[in-house]
């Protein structure tokens, strides 16, 4: 008797999970058809939705053609999907925690899948999702972009720099997780292997995390997979060596040391990309630092959404993203710069005791480390081509920046070309 209760309990909760999925996509799929129907008003995003993962060129063929436009309709139409209703789909965060409660409940594994695989559950609450494989050919496609975006550079003046940030997959450390083989760190070691070859001079900081023997997973936020602001500071002082040694530059490191920033700490806080899909039904939130410089700072902060202020350091920081009450609202980590779904962001240092103008081509990695590079030079710009309105080549070949970085994480790193898209 025991066991048909137990069969018909689960049999009546799979009927009203399986019932509110039904309603829930069929709310995400109302949403789409009035999106192309020309109701953009009725849903106000605050970041552009990716709508391409591939290229299409003259020299594509014709089967070819047929198969990057099939690939970009499903990609746009899963982004639209994923954006409005993760944004704006009403009791959307209910289901989804509802789901993940069931889900613990019988030990189903329900959560929505990544491009390569689900969430990946590491040891002491750490989240992370894994990448494929991606061919030698992929990789060398990418590869001849960034010495393009190189040539380019040199062509206008300025010094060039690929620097390799991590994902948060130690390269050394997670060989195999949850009967999973992730292929980020492989995918990356290609592509700095295929730069070098070329001449490209690459900063690879995997590798002085590993020299300097650094806890790897406490690095990253435990629930989003990008790294905490404060090893964010490490990582510029460590640039800033780099630049110092290889490039003639003469930055002050001191302004790099932890000691000579004030910390803002909120307690339980902060639930990253990672986090939210997971839910707080299966995860606690990240504490969340802000730092603040103890030395004087005169900032000048602009970004392509129209922001133009100026003060200390901390203009840069959105705070409304950061301050927001629900946590599944929050942006803590973009609002860092202010960053979300915007092509460019430029923070001018009025103290600058040098010209130097660094312009920083690449991922949501370099949001914090932009900011803190600019406390040492006249100026450091991001752009993530993603969002970039215009040729990036043409971009350099005006402004004349004095350095060009270009950067991923290994996260990235896949057959995904909008990101190295410079033209």
């Amino acid at each position: 008797m025991d066991n048909q209760n137990e069969n018909q309990f689960h049999k009546v909760m799979t009927r009203i999970v399986v019932g509110i999925m039904i309603a829930f996509f069929v709310s995400i799929i109302v949403c789409f058809v009035a999106i192309k129907l020309g109701a953009d008003n009725l849903f106000q995003m605050d970041h552009d939705i990716e709508t391409k993962v591939y290229e299409i060129t003259e020299d594509d063929s014709y089967f070819d053609r047929i198969y990057k436009g099939y690939s970009n309709g499903i990609y746009a139409g899963k982004n639209y999907v994923d954006a409005y209703s993760n944004d704006l789909l009403l009791g959307r965060t209910t289901f989804v925690e509802n789901a993940v409660r069931y889900k613990n409940l019988i030990g189903w594994k329900i959560y929505a899948p990544g491009e390569y695989n689900s969430i990946l559950y590491l040891d002491h609450g750490y989240l992370a999702s894994a990448n494929g494989k991606e061919s030698k050919e992929d990789i060398q496609k990418i590869a001849t972009k960034i010495e393009g975006l190189r040539a380019m550079t040199e062509s206008s003046g300025a010094d060039f720099l690929y620097i390799q940030t991590p994902g948060n997959l130690d390269k050394y450390g997670d060989k195999g997780l949850n009967k999973v083989k992730d292929f980020a760190n492989y995918n990356t070691d290609l592509l700095v292997s295929d730069l070098r070859s070329s001449g490209i001079n690459c900063y690879d900081i995997r590798e002085t995390v590993y020299e300097e023997r650094k806890d790897f997973h406490s690095l990253f936020y435990k629930t989003d997979h990008h790294w905490k602001q404060e090893t964010a500071l490490w990582a510029t002082k460590k640039i800033v060596a780099y630049l110092n040694d290889n490039y003639g530059l003469e930055f002050d490191l001191s302004k790099y040391e932890p000691e000579n920033y004030r910390e803002e700490v909120f307690k339980d806080y902060y639930l990253g990309s990672l986090g939210k899909r997971a839910t707080l039904a299966a995860v606690e939130p990240d504490d969340f630092i802000l730092l603040y410089p103890k030395f004087e700072t005169d900032i000048t902060f602009k970004n392509a959404k129209g922001i133009d202020v100026r003060g200390t350091f901390d203009v840069t920081y959105n705070r409304e993203q950061i301050d927001a009450e629900n946590i599944y609202k929050r942006e803590c980590y973009l609002g860092l710069l202010s960053f979300e779904g915007t092509g460019l962001s430029s923070v001018e240092n009025n103290l600058a005791e040098n010209e130097i103008y660094i312009l920083i081509v690449g991922d949501s990695m370099m949001i914090p480390v932009t900011s803190f590079l600019a406390l040492d030079c006249k100026k450091v710009e991001l752009i993530d081509p993603r969002y970039f309105e215009g040729s990036i080549k043409e971009y350099i070949q005006e402004q004349k920046p004095d350095l060009v970085i270009n950067t991923y994480s290994t996260t990235i790193i896949q057959d995904y070309y909008p990101i190295f898209d410079f033209e």
